[in-house]
C-alpha cells in the first residue's frame, strides 16, 4: 500500500483557500513568464479581486526583485506568512534566502518546492497566481502535480512568436495535457514593436502555426523597452505603457470569464 503524501495533501489544503488557481508556465526560460505572472496578478487585484502570487522558481526567483522589499518571510505556528504588498499576498524563496544561491538538486529541491506550497499560510483568496518553474523538467512536473488537484484551476503558457519557441510550447502543452492540466491558452510575449505608426514583427507572424496546437491565443504583448525602464524605477511592469496595460487587462478579463 502506498504511504500517504502528507505534504502534498497539506499543499492542496493550503492552495484551496483560493477560489481559483492560475498557473503560468513556459517551456523555456527567458520568455518573460515572471513578468506576465506579476502583471496578471496585479491586474486581477486592480479589478477588485483578492490575489496571491506564488513564485516557484527555485534558482531565479523574480518577485523580490520586482517588488523591492527588504522584509523577510516570517514563520508562525500557522506556517509561512506571505508578504502583503501592492494589494497582493506574495511568497517567493527569494524572500527566505535573499541573494544566496540554492545549491540543491534532486530530492532536496523537490522537497523544498513542496514545502513552500504546503506551508504558506494564504488567507482566503479569489485567485492564487503561480509562477511555475521554467522548462519541462522535474521542478515543473513536481509543481503541477502538487497543484493540479485544485478543483478550479487553469494554466496559461507564455511564449515568444518564434519557430524555436513554438516547438518548445508544443512539448510543454503535451506535458500539461498528459498530466491532466487544463490549458486556457497561450500568451504571446514580445510579439511586435511599435515604431511611430508602423508595427514591426521581429519574429514574423505565426498565427497559422498556433492553430495546430489545439489551443487559443489569449493575447499578444509588445516588445516594450518601457517595461525595463519601469522595473528599473520600481514600477510594476504592466504600468509601463497604456498599450501594455490594456493588453494585460484584456487577457486578465478573458481568463476570468474562462475560470
Amino acid at each position: 500500500m502506498r504511504a500517504p503524501d502528507v505534504l502534498q495533501d497539506e499543499a492542496l489544503r493550503r492552495v484551496s483557500r483560493a477560489d481559483r488557481l492560475l498557473m503560468v508556465a513556459s517551456g523555456k526560460g527567458g520568455v518573460g513568464k515572471s513578468i506576465i505572472s506579476i502583471s496578471l496578478a496585479s491586474t486581477l487585484s486592480e479589478m477588485g479581486r483578492k490575489v496571491g502570487l506564488l513564485d516557484l522558481d527555485v534558482h531565479g526567483p523574480s518577485i523580490p526583485q520586482v517588488f523591492r522589499s527588504e522584509r523577510l518571510i516570517k514563520a508562525t505556528k500557522h506556517g509561512l506568512e506571505p508578504l502583503r504588498m501592492n494589494g497582493l499576498e506574495l511568497m517567493s524563496l527569494g524572500y527566505i534566502v535573499r541573494d544566496s544561491p540554492v545549491p540543491l538538486g534532486g530530492e532536496d529541491k523537490m522537497s523544498l518546492l513542496k514545502m513552500m506550497v504546503a506551508l504558506t499560510n494564504w488567507s482566503h483568496l479569489d485567485y492564487l497566481v503561480v509562477d511555475l518553474p521554467p522548462g519541462t523538467g522535474d521542478e515543473m512536473i513536481l509543481a503541477i502535480r502538487a497543484l493540479k488537484r485544485h478543483p478550479r484551476s487553469g494554466t496559461v503558457l507564455v511564449t515568444l512568436p518564434s519557430k524555436l519557441s513554438l516547438s518548445i510550447v508544443r512539448r510543454a502543452l503535451d506535458l500539461l495535457r498528459d498530466e491532466g492540466i487544463r490549458v486556457l491558452g497561450i500568451i504571446e510575449n514580445m510579439s511586435y514593436i511599435r515604431c511611430g505608426g508602423d508595427i514591426v514583427r521581429p519574429f514574423g507572424s505565426l498565427a497559422l502555426d498556433y492553430s495546430s496546437l489545439g489551443t487559443q491565443v489569449l493575447g499578444s504583448l509588445p516588445l516594450e523597452p518601457a517595461v525595463e525602464e519601469a522595473l528599473a524605477s520600481g514600477k510594476l511592469p504592466h504600468k509601463a505603457s497604456r498599450e501594455v496595460m490594456e493588453a494585460v487587462s484584456a487577457i486578465a478579463s478573458r481568463i476570468e470569464v474562462m475560470m
